[in-house]
């Protein structure tokens, strides 16, 4: 048993500082995207917005209330303007299209004002939702302060939440990124337990430990603050092709000039959003006076022995049920409706004023621990089916369905694809299955994990979409105290399910961002070369290409016994197989490779090692460290495992067995 105290400070401990312009520089070429954000979050609540540029954020046109058909109005009112105006009338403008011109440089060219009319957006205020994430960030700005302190971070990245989620830990975004650091699945489970039964995502505490193993990965490969910051939202991956392609790692080169696919307003504004709020945290009582932070509770934090079911852990340490959920809120609803125990050694946290001093686990009787998990109850999509049908042949809900097996899309599901049900369908599921040879019913499913379904890019959670798309407040910043509900009836729901098979763009997209943190070279370049990457064979080539791997050696003029050396180049013949149908089985293979890993083993921080005497990669990665090499090789990118020299240090990924 542990005794957590998490005492919240007064300022954070950076605002006594001055900031340090070499890790966190602010170029000029920047200034104007910082002071927009600064509007923004300081300047207009959320019952307004900015209609402005989207690529100069310097241009603001004017501040509109948060209503379709005002922001509609005005925005129709703005693009007719710059249309006249980008047909090079300069005289007898109307009052509204002077201010519109007075807004661009002397001189402004008629092609740019035509291109300002199709690229106004629209900005949801935040100074509302700053004010209540202050407010927030106080129960965890201590325990914020001392993870970063133990990883010999910035401070300054303890004010990423600002940001990510205003400090709501239950934020969801519409990209189901997750909790107060807003982790996306795939990303969030190189670090974390995510799952049915547990989501760390949604515990603040847990979820800090994880942002900032994610962060210094991030710096580790990519080298700069603003970089790795940048990486946080688009994917050290995305950042790596950012850099290759630019030839630079110079923020606001990148910022101005990359056009990734991906890489759109949210991850080009990433780092101003930032240093807008460092600004505002360094003056607090300039931008926020009269702000207050809430108290940070004090836990003490036992790790069960044995699978405990919620209510019978409750009950015995004298609490009441819903308490005990809002201190633990990694643990998913599957537990909390009793569908699912408590897994043994999970850390609950238990508030120290309301339970007895003493051996807490020793209040629950020894016959209400178990030794296993309460087995799955699944059902198997077919054809035909649907989220209401299946809903109603298990006498169940579609919102209980979508946030047991945590679906993305409420509006699709596949063919083959495997859904938990509830607990209490089980004698449904039984009863509908056809009877064996015996005449006796199937045994109970066996426990397995569901599968894990990509998702897509986190993105900046306070960002709202452009103004051509529907405009939705952010998901991901909830209103003060207001918990995320988000209700499917089932009469409105149509999901119906498809056959897996998409198009190979859609599908490389959503490997792609499945592979966010992996800043692996994956794709074909101009002279239809690959650089080799772990755990890849000829035999992996030829199968993706649809040839045989002596093809490949006889167009690489490679003798039959030369290996595939990692980090060398082969050209590839695509003949059978377009690149982009490559591209996908590729990645696929190694999101596979990975997904499978990361179920098995989490990333707890870094180990610096400096190479010694007789010392090879294969001893210390598999004898030593137990790192695959293609893990090792995402935290050192530039690492020749076949030429290690004496004295060099490498960075091993610290592993943790999931219990």
């Amino acid at each position: 048993m542990r005794i957590f105290l998490f005492l919240a400070i007064l300022i954070w401990p950076l605002a006594a500082n001055a900031q340090s312009p070499d890790l966190f520089p602010r170029p000029p070429e920047i200034e104007p995207a910082v002071n927009f954000w600064l509007k923004v979050y300081t300047e207009i609540n959320t019952r307004n917005g900015f209609l402005h540029d989207a690529r100069d954020l310097s241009v603001i046109y004017e501040t509109v209330a948060y209503n379709q058909r005002a922001i509609s109005n005005a925005r129709n009112r703005i693009r007719d303007d710059l249309r006249v105006l980008g047909g090079g009338k300069r005289s007898d403008l109307t009052a509204g299209q002077q201010e519109i011109l007075a807004l661009f440089p002397a001189g402004v060219s008629n092609q740019t004002l035509n291109d300002a009319a199709s690229n106004i957006r629209f900005q949801l205020g935040q100074s509302d939702r700053f004010l209540g994430g202050l407010r927030r960030s106080g129960a965890y700005r201590e325990h914020i302060r001392q993870v970063i302190e133990e990883k010999d971070l910035p401070q300054e990245l303890g004010i990423l939440p600002h940001v990510e989620s205003s400090f709501n830990p239950g934020a969801v975004s519409s990209a189901s990124a997750a909790g107060m650091w807003q982790f996306g699945r795939a990303t969030g489970q190189r670090f974390m337990r995510i799952d049915h039964i547990v989501d760390e995502r949604m515990d603040p505490y847990i979820a800090t430990n994880a942002a900032m193993s994610l962060l210094e990965y991030n710096y580790s490969i990519l080298g700069t603050w603003p970089l790795a910051l940048t990486a946080y939202n688009h994917g050290a991956g995305g950042m790596r092709r950012a850099v290759r392609e630019t030839g630079t790692t110079d923020i606001e080169t990148i910022i101005a000039n990359y056009r990734g696919r991906l890489f759109g307003f949210a991850s080009r504004n990433f780092y101003a959003q930032f240093l807008a709020v460092l600004q505002i945290e360094y003056d607090l009582d300039r931008y926020f006076a009269g702000y207050t932070f809430d108290p940070a509770p004090e836990f003490r934090e036992v790790r069960v022995d044995g699978f405990v079911d919620a209510q019978v852990l409750a009950d015995a340490v004298g609490v009441g049920l819903e308490q005990l959920q809002s201190d633990n809120p990694a643990l998913r609803p599957a537990v909390w409706e009793g569908n699912k125990r408590i897994p043994s050694g999970f850390p609950v946290k238990l508030r120290a004023g309301q339970v007895p001093a003493g051996d807490l686990l020793a209040l629950v009787p020894n016959d209400l621990k178990f030794s296993i998990q309460t087995p799955d109850v699944a059902y198997v999509v077919e054809r035909g089916d649907s989220l209401s049908y299946i809903a109603e042949r298990f006498d169940t809900s579609v919102s209980r369905l979508v946030a047991l097996n945590q679906l993305p899309n409420r509006h699709r599901i596949q063919i083959g694809q495997r859904l938990l049900l509830p607990q209490d369908s089980q004698t449904t599921l039984l009863a509908a299955a056809p009877d064996t040879a015996g005449g006796s019913a199937p045994p109970a499913p066996a426990e397995a994990e569901p599968e894990i379904v990509p998702e897509p890019v986190q993105v900046a959670s306070n960002v709202p979409a452009p103004i051509e798309e529907p405009i939705l407040p952010p998901a991901a910043v909830l209103p003060d105290d207001q918990e995320l509900d988000v209700p499917v009836s089932d009469e409105e729901e149509q999901a119906v399910a498809i056959d897996p098979a998409v198009d190979v763009a859609q599908s490389n997209r959503i490997v792609s961002a499945e592979l966010a943190a992996d800043p692996s070279d994956y794709s074909v370049d101009s002279r239809n070369t690959v650089e080799v990457q772990a755990s890849e064979t000829l035999g992996h080539y030829a199968e993706w290409l649809g040839i045989r791997a002596w093809d490949i050696r006889r167009l690489n003029n490679m003798a039959f016994r030369d290996p595939v050396i990692v980090g060398e180049r082969l050209r590839l013949d695509f003949s059978r197989v377009n690149i982009g149908e490559f591209e996908l089985a590729r990645r696929e293979y190694h999101a596979d490779l990975q997904r499978e890993f990361f179920g098995n083993y989490h990333i707890q921080g870094v180990i610096n090692h400096r190479v010694a005497a007789n010392e090879n990669i294969s001893t210390l990665s598999d004898e030593r460290y137990s790192t695959p090499i293609w893990l090792l090789r995402q935290y050192n990118p530039g690492l020749d495992p076949n030429r290690l020299q004496i004295g060099q240090e490498i960075v091993f990924p610290r592993l943790q067995p999931v219990q």
